[in-house]
C-alpha cells in the first residue's frame, strides 16, 4: 500500500501581511498529481489543515476546491483513502462539520471518542490500521479522555502534561492493537498524532503548546508500542525522529514493534528561520511517501513540494554589506538585519530600494569601541532635562546632539511640559511652543 504523510497546510496564513493563498493553491495541486502519478492509496493529513479556528472565506473556498478534487481520485480503481486530523491551529468542530455525510473513503477523524477505533484499510492481503489522534490539549481534553480511560478499567490517572495526554491516548490504543493482532498478527499500525516529541527541532513559525512549562512527548513513550509508523504533524520542519528501543520490560506498554517516526513539516516556509542555504524555491518543503506492506513499513521517500514559493533569505550586515547582496537576493523574501553605528536618514527607503520583497527589517546598533559609560543618570544631579536627552544622545551615538537634534529635543520637552502641565500642578514651565520645521521632523524620526 503506497501512504503520504503530509501535515500543516495551514491553509489562509499569511506571512508578514503577504497572504500565500497562491502558493498554497500550488502545493496542493501539485499534491494531487503527485497521488495520481505515484499511485498513492492512502493520504495522511496530521493536523492543521487551517491556520485559524476560524479561517477566512477565500481560505474555506481553496480547502474545498482542493478537496472536492481529493474525494473524487481513484488510484487502481479504487477511491483515494483521506484521513485528516485537527491540530492546535484548527477547529476540531468546524474541520469535521459534516464528517458522517461523508464519503466512505474520507475519514475526519476530529473527536475524542474515536482515537481507539483505526481506519482499517485493505488492499489484497495487505491490512493497515491508521490511529487518528485530534490535537490533545491538556486543559480541553483532559477530562473526557480520562473518562474514557476509567471506562476501560485502565489504572492511569492523566497529569496535566502532554506526556500524560499521549499516554493515556496509547493506553487505549495499544490495548486495540493488540486485539487487532491477535485476528491478523501480520497487521500494519500507524499513529497520526500532532505532537512536539522530544529529540525534535522546532522552528519560529509553530504555534508553542507548552503546558505547566513543558511542551514535548518523550521519545521514549512510543518504544514497544506496537506500531510500526508515527506520521507527525505539529513541526513545521520535514525530519527524522529517533524512538529509543529500550528493554521491553522497561517500556511503557511491552508490545512486539517499535515505530520509526517522522514529521513530514508544512507544506510551505512561514518563518525566516525555515531558510535554507543557498536560498532555493519553495525553501525545501517535502511529504513524505512509502509503502505499508504485512511487513510493515519501508521505501520512504521525501519529496520536494512544488509550491513556487519564493525562496527565503537571512541577510546580516553593515549598510554597505545589505546594499552589495542586492543582486543577488533581489527576487528573494529577505530578512535584513543592518548593524548601525547611529540610525542614517532613509534607512527603511534605501532598503526598499535595493530589496523589494524586505518582508522583514532590524536595525542593531554597535557600540563604538571604547565607549563604555554608564547608561545609568543619577537624576539629583542634573540640571534640566535637556541635559538628560543630550546625554542619552551620548551614550547611545558616542557624540552630542547636533543643532537640528537639539531642536527636536527641546521642542519635544515643551510639549510634554504643556500636555502634563494640569498634573505637574501650575502652568508649564517654559510655556512657550517651539513649532518644528519639516527637515526637523525629519531628523525626529
Amino acid at each position: 500500500m503506497r501512504v503520504l504523510h503530509t501535515s500543516d497546510w495551514h491553509i489562509g496564513r499569511r506571512f508578514k501581511g503577504v497572504s500565500l493563498l497562491e502558493y498554497q493553491r500550488n502545493a496542493l495541486a501539485w499534491l494531487i498529481e503527485l497521488i495520481q502519478r505515484e499511485h498513492v492509496e492512502v493520504l495522511c493529513v496530521a493536523g492543521d489543515v487551517y491556520d485559524l479556528s476560524m479561517p477566512s472565506s477565500d481560505a474555506v473556498r481553496l480547502f474545498n476546491e482542493m478537496f472536492a478534487q481529493l474525494g473524487h481520485v481513484k488510484v487502481d480503481g479504487k477511491p483515494l483513502e483521506i484521513i485528516m486530523t485537527p491540530g492546535n491551529h484548527d477547529s476540531a468542530v468546524r474541520l469535521g462539520a459534516g464528517a458522517a455525510l461523508m464519503q466512505p473513503n474520507i475519514h475526519m477523524r476530529c473527536e475524542i471518542d474515536g482515537i481507539a477505533e483505526p481506519v482499517l484499510i485493505e488492499r489484497g492481503n495487505e491490512r493497515l490500521a491508521v490511529y487518528a489522534l485530534p490535537y490533545l490539549d491538556p486543559d480541553a481534553a483532559r477530562s473526557q479522555l480520562q473518562g474514557m480511560l476509567d471506562e476501560h478499567d485502565i489504572d492511569y490517572h492523566i497529569p496535566r502534561s502532554h506526556e500524560g495526554m499521549m499516554r493515556a491516548a496509547l493506553e487505549l490504543i495499544t490495548r486495540d492493537i493488540a486485539q487487532q493482532r491477535t485476528r491478523c498478527p501480520q497487521l500494519t499500525a500507524l499513529l497520526m498524532a500532532h505532537a512536539f516529541v522530544s529529540g525534535a527541532q522546532s522552528c519560529d513559525s509553530e504555534r508553542a503548546i507548552t503546558v505547566g512549562g513543558l511542551d514535548s512527548v518523550p521519545a521514549e513513550l512510543f518504544s514497544h508500542s506496537g506500531l510500526d509508523y508515527l506520521a507527525l504533524g505539529h513541526l513545521h520542519r520535514p525530519q527524522r525522529v529517533s524512538i529509543p528501543e529500550l528493554p521491553v520490560e522497561q517500556s511503557t506498554f511491552a508490545l512486539d514493534r517499535t515505530p520509526q517516526a517522522r514529521y513530514s513539516g508544512s507544506l510551505l516556509a512561514y518563518s525566516f528561520s525555515e531558510s535554507l542555504d543557498p536560498p532555493q524555491v519553495g525553501n525545501g518543503k517535502s511529504v513524505v511517501l512509502f509503502e505499508a506492506t504485512d511487513a510493515g513499513v519501508s521505501g520512504f521517500d521525501t519529496v520536494t513540494v512544488d509550491s513556487k514559493e519564493p525562496p527565503f533569505a537571512q541577510l546580516e550586515g553593515t549598510l554597505e554589506e545589505i546594499q552589495g547582496n542586492a543582486a543577488e537576493h533581489r527576487n528573494d523574501w529577505v530578512s535584513v538585519n543592518v548593524h548601525v553605528s547611529e540610525f542614517p536618514q532613509g534607512l527603511y527607503q534605501k532598503i526598499d530600494s535595493w530589496y523589494p520583497h524586505a518582508l522583514e527589517k532590524n536595525v542593531i546598533y554597535d557600540r563604538t569601541p571604547g565607549n563604555e559609560r554608564s547608561t545609568t543618570i543619577d537624576l539629583r544631579n542634573v540640571t534640566s532635562e535637556a541635559e538628560v536627552l543630550n546625554r542619552f544622545v551620548l551614550d547611545r551615538l558616542n557624540r552630542e546632539p547636533d543643532k537640528a537634534e537639539q531642536r527636536v529635543l527641546q521642542s519635544t520637552i515643551e510639549r510634554v511640559r504643556k500636555q502634563y502641565a494640569e498634573y505637574a500642578g501650575g502652568n508649564a514651565v517654559g510655556a512657550h511652543d517651539e513649532t518644528m520645521t519639516d527637515s526637523d521632523e525629519g531628523v525626529l524620526r
